[in-house]
């Protein structure tokens, strides 16, 4: 055996040692089961969370006085905003909406507050410009009421564009220029509210005059105090132009302003809910889970 043949052995020979020596000080780790645990736990609350939410809003049959005659109208399947506000102790809030083309005919926010899931806080919305009533387990619930929005011209938007991709990008323009605060407790605070970059709901009905419209909110964090309905319109008379409403999602006083200046203001909503009201916050009892799912 040559000395290179013996020194090169002999390092095969050192380095293995070192590597059953690391092994034997580093035994290999069982994959801990333990460590995927809080996500699937909170994978599994959520989808807990949209089934309960789904159940309560099942329950519910929106008709709306259309041609002088209630007509049931379909609520969109999915939820179209999950959220939450600690700083207020909502939990597993969602909202959802009735009328599948055009702008929804009303809103319903669900919530609850803190480990309580015996109940859902609910607030409605009549957004249709028009009349609704809805029922609730087969019962008349929300009673026959008169929307209190309507569209308004937008100051100084241009004019519609001619093609839909032109007024989407209009679309998205205008909503930036909108913001919003409120006035709620402790001590008639101020609240900046944020709105959220996306539409909650894109939609037109060009036999309602909609040539394109969309849903925004604006939020405390991502609690939805303000639906803000933005919408190219078609008038017979008149030439088509932008408009907006607001939908009411919250007992705060609340104010919106386009382009710096305000074009709405609304007072505390406790004295304006009611069931026979176009506003109503109170409280429906959670169904229990479906034993055939």
């Amino acid at each position: 055996m040559t000395h290179r043949t013996f020194l090169a052995r002999a390092g095969l020979l050192t380095v293995a040692l070192l590597v059953v020596a690391a092994a034997a000080a580093n035994p290999p780790q069982e994959p801990s089961a333990k460590k995927d645990t809080p996500d699937k736990a909170a994978a599994a609350d959520d989808e807990e969370h949209r089934l309960a939410a789904e159940r309560a809003v099942g329950r519910i049959e929106m008709e709306a006085l259309i041609g002088g005659e209630w007509t049931k109208v379909k609520r969109i399947e999915k939820a179209l905003l999950y959220h939450g506000d600690a700083t207020r102790g909502h939990t597993r809030g969602s909202v959802w909406a009735w009328g599948v083309s055009g702008r929804p005919v009303a809103l319903i926010e669900l919530w609850q507050n803190g480990p309580d899931r015996t109940r859902w806080a609910f607030g409605l919305c009549n957004t249709s410009s028009g009349k609704v009533r809805a029922s609730l387990a087969g019962r008349p619930w929300w009673r026959e009421n008169d929307s209190a929005v309507e569209p308004k011209d937008i100051p100084g938007a241009p004019a519609p564009a001619a093609d839909t991709v032109a007024r989407q990008r209009q679309l998205k323009m205008i909503a930036q220029k909108f913001a919003g605060h409120e006035f709620w407790d402790p001590n008639n605070s101020r609240y900046e509210l944020r709105r959220l970059d996306r539409p909650l709901h894109t939609y037109r009905d060009e036999a309602a005059g909609v040539l394109d419209g969309g849903m925004y909110v604006l939020a405390n964090g991502t609690n939805p105090e303000i639906m803000l309905f933005v919408e190219a319109r078609a008038r017979p008379d008149e030439k088509p132009a932008w408009q907006f409403t607001i939908g009411r999602m919250s007992h705060s006083e609340l104010h919106v302003e386009y382009d710096g200046k305000e074009v709405f203001s609304g007072p505390r909503g406790r004295d304006l809910s009611g069931p026979d009201r176009p506003y109503w916050v109170s409280y429906i009892a959670a169904p229990p889970p479906d034993p055939e799912k």
